[in-house]
């Protein structure tokens, strides 16, 4: 069995609704309408179309159609040959329920099995930029940058999934009068580092030097000249200014290269310093174009879609902030890198800001919906148990390395805790080595909070809780990876190599393979909606349906020693690719054994 191959999955609705579109054209040639298809009640069909009632309302009673049902019939009757539905009924209401062909069914989950997942999007590829993660040089990562990282990280991975060209950039703050005082107060408290003499601090120094400059810098009218002074021989290109700031980003980009290889992050550092040299004329092509404008002493755009809150692309002082760099950056990714996609991941205190810079954009013309798209993908916050922004006991705000270290410290408990039932109850433990349990607990751990984040509707806060997120029985990162080795543990006992399997021995006659099988061909369903709204929590939703799907399958249908042994073990794995294959897009690896 070639696993070379791949199995385009094509949105399962999708393919129904092109069967109705037929139908309504060929019943009603005038009907522009789409077809209606949504998923139907479970005692009556798989899918159900809606159009009608509708319909029927608008062809009035001189159609020839006497009531809504005639209509259903109409379209039921026009339906072209397809293996896909092997029953369609009209409802009294004039509700068309369609029901999914057994064969079919059999015959797509087995290409499952056969071939490598791949995503069927009709759509053109496109050029993606993905703006997300963001901290700021010289600050420690903080649970802030949780959801940025790890939702940018997921969504980056499912466009490629889906074919698109994605670029992965993370817009980290490295530029500002903040870097002037950061220098200043280097020189006086570490002078070797600034000359190489020295040793390099790490960021939670920086963190620290960073806070006392900040204080030195509102108090110190001298610190604060001399700190104005370094600003401007950083941004004119002095030597030791930017040698200095240098080194200054080096130490943070370790920090934060240790926290995106343990939450499986990759993206391209390009900074804010990246767009400065950009700003300056820009500005100057918006002023010419009339698009840019004086006001109260600064250039501003005006963005009356949006609020009376112009962005200014000069500040009242001459100098350039976020505003300019903003514009400067979607300029050179819509402009310059020719993507046909942007996508911005932060928080939604954060949106206005955004759809301003989206419609500066298109003011200048750089952005030409629907050739292009852009959006704010935004989220709520991390909140503690007292609903507020999530803190330590002191009031600090939670290192990212921190949470994380105790998620992976609780992981290993409840790794230690499984061992130990399963040794008390006189069963093969999996994971009795401690090197093992180590590497399982950091899967575990970093999944669990991966997890338990991406269900979460992003546009929502959510409380952190590591009950919840390593909760065995419950919608969890955890439950999920037992569901996933139960299956490995069955194959284990089965001794058969599923690619040793005929894939044309798969049937599903039961109602719970019937339930799982139409699950599975759901996946690329569940995909198409994400692309459309940029909820990912929908495939966190869709996982936890599944498992669930899968625990009714091994209730009802015994796997081992059955007539239909083999046909159950296809069954069992095609919900392992399929749950494997949405584990890589949440950017988790699951355990063979727990």
């Amino acid at each position: 069995m070639s696993q070379a191959a791949r199995i385009s999955m094509r949105p399962l609705q999708s393919s129904v609704k092109d069967l109705f579109q037929q139908a309504l054209r060929t019943a009603f040639p005038a009907c522009q309408e789409e077809a209606k298809i949504v998923p139907a009640n479970p005692k009556f069909g798989d899918y159900q179309c809606n159009n009608a009632m509708g319909l029927f309302k608008a062809l009035g009673t001189n159609s020839g159609y006497a009531n809504p049902t005639a209509v259903a019939q109409a379209i039921a009757n026009a339906l072209p040959k397809n293996d896909l539905l092997s029953k369609v009924d009209v409802s009294p209401q004039g509700f068309i329920t369609a029901k999914l062909d057994q064969a079919w069914l059999s015959n797509q989950v087995s290409e499952i099995v056969g071939k490598e997942i791949a995503y069927g999007d009709s759509a053109a590829i496109k050029r993606v930029v993905v703006d997300f993660s963001s901290p700021n040089i010289a600050k420690e990562m903080h649970v802030g940058h949780l959801r940025s990282s790890i939702l940018g990280e997921t969504l980056c991975r499912l466009l490629e999934f889906c074919g698109h060209e994605v670029h992965r950039l993370n817009h980290v703050g490295d530029w500002g009068t903040q870097f002037g005082m950061l220098i200043e107060y280097m020189k006086e408290v570490n002078p070797g580092f600034m000359d190489g003499t020295g040793e390099i601090p790490d960021v939670s120094d920086l963190n620290a030097f960073y806070k006392a400059a900040k204080k030195r810098f509102d108090e110190d009218e001298e610190f604060k000249k001399k700190s104005q002074l370094n600003v401007v021989e950083l941004q004119g290109g002095g030597v030791a200014a930017r040698q200095a700031w240098q080194k200054i980003c080096d130490v943070s980009r370790k920090s934060f290269d240790e926290i995106y290889t343990r939450l499986g992050v990759r993206a391209l550092e390009r900074g804010e310093s990246y767009y400065n040299d950009m700003i300056a004329p820009l500005v100057e092509e918006l002023k010419a174009r009339g698009l840019c404008v004086e006001s109260n002493g600064a250039m501003c755009i005006f963005c009356p879609k949006v609020d009376t809150v112009p962005l200014m692309a000069v500040k009242g002082d001459g100098g350039f902030g976020y505003d300019s760099t903003d514009l400067a950056a979607i300029y050179h990714r819509l402009f310059v890198m020719r993507a046909d996609w942007l996508v911005y991941l932060t928080d939604l205190g954060q949106e206005s800001h955004f759809f301003k810079i989206f419609d500066a954009a298109e003011q200048a013309g750089w952005h030409v919906p629907p050739i292009t798209r852009v959006n704010h993908m935004g989220f709520g916050v991390v909140q503690g148990e007292d609903k507020k922004r999530f803190k330590t006991r002191s009031g600090e705000t939670v290192k990212l390395s921190d949470l994380l270290d105790e998620a992976v410290f609780r992981a290993a408990e409840e790794i230690r805790n499984r061992v130990a039932q399963q040794t008390e109850a006189g069963q093969e433990a999996a994971l009795t080595d401690e090197a093992a349990q180590k590497e399982a607990a950091e899967k575990l751990g970093i999944a669990a909070i991966r997890y338990f984040d991406m269900k979460q509707n992003r546009t929502s806060n959510y409380v952190f809780n590591y009950d919840k997120m390593l909760d065995p029985k419950g919608n969890s990162a955890v439950f999920l990876f037992y569901a996933y080795a139960r299956i490995r543990a069955i194959q284990r006992k089965s001794g058969v190599d599923p690619s040793a399997l005929n894939i044309s021995d798969l049937r599903v006659d039961h109602p719970a393979e019937r339930d799982l099988a139409l699950k599975l061909l759901q996946f690329p369903d569940v995909i198409e909606a994400i692309l459309d709204d940029l909820h990912l929590h929908r495939l966190c939703e869709y996982l936890w349906d599944l498992c669930n799907a899968l625990t009714t399958f091994y209730t009802n249908c015994k796997v081992l020693g059955e007539e239909q042994q083999n046909s159950r073990l296809l069954l069992c794995e095609a919900t392992r690719k399929v749950l494997k294959k949405s584990f890589d897009l949440l950017g988790f690896e699951p355990l063979e054994r727990i």
